[in-house]
């Protein structure tokens, strides 16, 4: 077959096949592609690839099961690896649980009891705050805790205090709940505690004893007290009151000062004898602990009259509260004849003699009452000392008597201060004042009528009253006022004055005494003046001032300061009172201060001190004189050196030079220097002035000088010491002759 190219081109040759001759072992293959191209090899890999084997659904149903068992174990693993190396989470736990704070009285705080909470797990628990709660939550109390705002470790503790005040009776619940980041429920331990109180009930409240004739004791009624409360019940006295007590009697009492256990019973009697006719009326209280109030029990019966019918206008006379020494008060009772003959032999006397009644005057004794007249009994009640009185009023007569029962009360006002000593303790003389409260109570059973409340004494100006509660104030019984006493010391030592409460109602003022005592701090130095003297000028001197305290209190130095024209010239370098010092009574410090003057002539300043002393300068003067500044002046001996013949080229004897500083100020030396013509012939010699650079006025040293000829013949130079002096000669004539050479 015949193929068309284009001219000019070269037709492509195909390059010979390498061909590979390899013996074969046995059933050897040569391996595949040997000898072919690349091309060919890709082309036999892919047409000897053998096709890939789809799997059946069984098999493939299989292989996902083996996939989820194995995953199944990798988790299973996991779980049992994190259960075994994990750390637990934190566990609150609470000793004792729950909190029994156990029987407590109603109204009374419990003894404090300790809750400890434990963190029983392996992870930090983290504790924000504590609440209260529960039924009875406001009658717990957190008195103290260590667990808030913090984190317990693991088994680490903390404690909280808890108090029970119940305030009814029965069991009381509450809860303490930690407050943080807890995933569990509300973490928290249960208080639980229970209310007692003793309760006091009687058989009856009423005791009825119906109609007995005048003066007749008949036959007593029993009454049983219990205790049906669940504390102990205390009975201090059961008592009689009312108009008429007098005709009611108490007796076997098996119930004052006893103390009754819960369900526990006691017992007393009470017995009806009228002492006048009519009706007739009493109560019995209890004085005791019970919760609730006591009962009150009802005396009630009837006095008859057999006799003559004498009517009585009034049955009782209570003259009420009258102020011990005030004047007598009087009370009438008439006394009618509503029979139908007239009575005679009337007496009338008050059975009590001792008593505070009196009869004033009557008009039934001595003579005859006619059918439907009456006669009049005036009686008087004179209060001469403190409390209850109680007498009878008899009208006899030979059928009998009529009593009339007198009661009255005798009260006064007590003042009382919380405190006889008012104790203000020291202050400062000119410091802030201290003040102090004072309570007044009326203790007593009658009002008292204040008047003004003064400071009495010879250190009363010391003392006042900001505060004045009590002065024309009416203090009923109970009743209180107070008062604000402020002491300000005007001198150093004791205060004394007396403090007056009077009362209208009163013989007798009631006084505190008011002390205290004032304290001051002065402050002392050294030296009243501080002269420096005389001092050259960029030259300085320092003063050591000592500040004393010789008060009775702390002084206080708040700073100081130098007050002059030129700053510099006086400068305060410190010293142990400054920046600010405290100086208890008796000790030091110190000032240290410098006169360094920037001119001539006299210089003055003030040191300015800032304290609380009572006493001591405030301005302490300076001064000092300024001198011209110190100028150091040279002297040097001799001026002139003559060395004599010498021998060309041997070495003269040494020759010394002294320079003295004649001025005020160092000498410093810049050089020696030889000139002239013949200064190759000399030599200068160290000596002191080369070893010290500054010579101080009034000093001196030597330098020396040595001749040695180079030529015969006279020889000359001059010695030039260069310095800072500002006056004085500085140059030595140093002469001389060279022998030799013929000469």
């Amino acid at each position: 077959m015949t193929h068309d190219r284009s001219a000019g081109k070269e037709p492509v040759r195909r390059q010979p096949r390498e061909m590979l001759d390899l013996p074969l072992r046995g059933d050897e293959r040569p391996p595949p592609g040997l000898g072919l191209t690349e091309q060919e090899k890709t082309a036999a890999g892919r047409a000897e690839r053998p096709p890939r084997r789809q799997r059946s659904p069984e098999e493939r149903q299989a292989l996902r099961k083996r996939l989820v068992v194995g995953v199944g174990v990798l988790l299973l693993i996991a779980a049992i690896g994190y259960l075994i190396f994990w750390p637990s989470p934190p566990k609150a736990v609470f000793h004792p649980e729950p909190l029994n704070m156990g029987q407590q009285r109603v109204g009374e705080a419990s003894e404090i009891q300790v809750l400890s909470i434990t963190n029983e797990g392996e992870r930090p628990m983290p504790i924000s705050g504590l609440q209260l709660k529960g039924p009875s939550e406001g009658e717990f109390e957190l008195v103290s805790e260590d667990c808030s705002a913090r984190q317990l470790a693991a088994l680490g503790s903390c404690k909280i205090e808890v108090r029970l005040t119940p305030s009814a009776l029965g069991p009381r619940e509450g809860k303490v709940e930690l407050q943080g980041d807890f995933r569990q429920a509300p973490v928290g331990a249960d208080l639980v505690g229970t209310g007692v109180a003793p309760l006091l009930k009687a058989s009856t409240e009423e005791v009825s004893f119906g109609s007995r004739d005048v003066g007749e004791r008949g036959s007593a009624t029993t009454v049983t007290v219990t205790n049906e409360g669940t504390a102990a019940l205390a009975i201090e006295a059961v008592k009689l009151e009312g108009a008429s007590k007098s005709d009611f009697r108490k007796q076997r009492d098996r119930c004052t000062s006893v103390s009754l256990e819960p369900a526990e019973e006691c017992t007393f009697q009470v017995s009806f004898s009228p002492r006048a006719a009519g009706r007739r009326s009493a109560e019995v209280l209890f004085e005791s602990d019970s919760f609730e109030a006591a009962p009150v029990i009802r005396l009630e019966g009837k006095g008859v009259w057999s006799g003559p019918a004498l009517a009585l206008s009034r049955d009782s006379l209570d003259f009420g509260d009258r102020l011990v020494g005030s004047s007598a008060e009087t009370l009438t009772v008439d006394v009618t004849n509503r029979h139908g003959a007239a009575v005679s032999g009337l007496s009338v006397r008050i059975l009590d003699e001792s008593s505070p009644f009196s009869i004033v005057r009557q008009n039934c004794s001595g003579r005859a009452i006619a059918p439907g007249e009456a006669c009049r009994i005036e009686v008087s009640f004179r209060v001469a000392e403190l409390g209850s009185a109680a007498s009878t009023l008899a009208i006899v007569q030979e059928a009998g008597a009529l009593q009339i029962e007198l009661t009255g009360s005798g009260v006064a006002p007590l003042l009382v201060l919380d405190q006889v000593d008012v104790e203000f303790g020291s202050l400062l003389v000119g410091g802030e004042p201290r003040r102090q409260r004072l309570v007044v109570t009326n203790e007593g059973t009658a009002p008292a009528n204040l008047g003004g409340v003064v400071i009495e004494g010879q250190d009363a100006a010391a003392f006042s009253k900001p505060g004045d509660g009590c002065s024309k104030k009416v203090l009923r019984p109970e009743d209180r006022c107070a008062l604000e006493i402020e002491f300000r010391p005007h001198r150093e030592g004791g205060h004394q004055a007396d403090l007056v409460i009077g009362a209208a109602e009163l013989a007798d003022s009631e006084r505190a005494r008011l002390l205290g005592s004032g304290s001051a701090s002065r402050l002392t130095l050294n030296l009243e003046m501080v002269e420096f003297g005389s001092v050259r000028r960029t030259t300085a001197k320092d003063v050591h001032l000592t500040a004393m305290n010789p008060g009775t209190a702390n002084l206080s130095i708040a700073g100081a300061r130098i007050d002059t024209e030129v700053a510099s010239d006086f400068q305060l370098l410190g010293g142990s009172c400054l920046p600010e010092a405290v100086i208890p009574p008796g000790a030091t410090c110190t000032l240290s201060l410098r006169f360094l003057p920037g001119t001539e002539g006299r210089l003055t300043g003030t040191l300015e001190l800032e304290h609380d002393g009572l006493t001591g300068p405030r301005r302490v003067p300076l001064g000092g004189v300024g001198l011209p500044p110190p100028t150091p002046q040279i002297g040097v001996s001799p001026p002139r050196i003559d060395f004599g013949p010498q021998p060309v080229g041997e070495r003269s004897t040494i020759f010394t030079v002294r320079i003295r500083n004649t001025g005020t100020g160092g000498l410093e030396f810049s050089g020696f220097d030889l000139t002239g013509s013949a200064r190759q012939d000399f030599q200068i010699v160290p000596a002191t002035c080369q070893a010290v650079p500054t010579i101080l006025a009034g000093s001196d040293c030597t330098v020396g000088v040595r001749f040695v000829p180079s030529a015969p013949g006279p020889r000359q130079a001059t010695l030039e010491v260069k310095s800072n002096a500002l006056a004085g000669e500085s140059t030595v004539e140093l002469v001389g002759s060279g022998m030799g050479g013929g000469n």
